[in-house]
Order: structure tokens, then C-alpha cells, then sequence
């Protein structure tokens, strides 16, 4: 699978470049948010603006994602930062998932496209 951006994700994949978490923050009300959201649904701002995040968090849930072809099973996690919002992304080198547990952002660069999200642990 190859990861593009599509105009309203260049913030996102820029700071994946570099390196940084970046995701959504309303400059009205200070709430943050996932990369995705288009709106604050705390004071109702029409407007979000691109923020650097931590770049950690603490993992919620996770579910193996096995393929047709047999071969490892992937992990994908819901890892809450401590901004707030919860994000859905691939868990690398997590042996022993826990709820709780400390992990940290990562961008592994691909072949092709842009650089892959996933979080390991801190």
C-alpha cells in the first residue's frame, strides 16, 4: 500500500519529513484534534491550524490485522496523545500490547509515497 497526500494532508506529511507529529489544533479555543478534523466542536470554529504534538502517547486498544497471504500479522493500535485525541496507526516492534503502555511516534520512511506513522514503544 502507498501512502499519498492529497492537498489537505501536505502539513501532515511535511512534518513527517521532518520527523514531527503534527495534527490539528483550534487556534480559537486551544482544543487539539486528529490530523483529519475540519472543525472545533468545543467552541464551533470553522478553522483548525496545523500544531507540532509531542510525538508520545499511551496505547488504548490494538488488534492483530492478519493477511490473506499468511505471513506476520500486523498491529494496529488506538494510542491517545497527551493532547487529547486518539489516533489509529501502526504499532511496531510491540511484543506484549498492554493498555497503557508508553509509546512514541515514529515516521518510517517507503519505497514509495510518504512516510509511515507508526508508534513503538518509548
Amino acid at each position: 500500500m502507498t501512502i499519498k497526500r492529497d492537498g489537505r494532508s501536505d502539513a501532515f506529511f511535511d512534518g513527517a519529513v521532518r520527523g514531527e507529529l503534527v495534527i490539528r489544533r483550534c487556534g480559537e479555543c486551544g482544543r487539539w484534534y486528529a490530523p483529519d478534523a475540519t472543525g472545533c466542536t468545543g467552541c464551533g470554529a470553522q478553522k483548525l491550524e496545523w500544531a507540532t504534538a509531542e510525538g508520545t502517547g499511551e496505547l488504548v486498544s490494538w488488534a492483530a490485522v492478519h493477511s490473506r497471504g499468511g505471513g506476520e500479522a500486523a498491529r494496529i493500535g488506538l494510542v491517545e496523545l497527551p493532547e487529547g485525541p486518539w489516533l489509529q496507526t501502526a504499532l511496531a516492534d510491540v511484543d506484549a500490547p498492554a493498555e497503557g503502555l508508553a509509546l512514541k511516534a515514529r515516521f518510517t520512511p517507503q519505497e514509495e509515497g510518504e512516510p509511515l506513522l507508526e508508534f513503538v514503544p518509548a
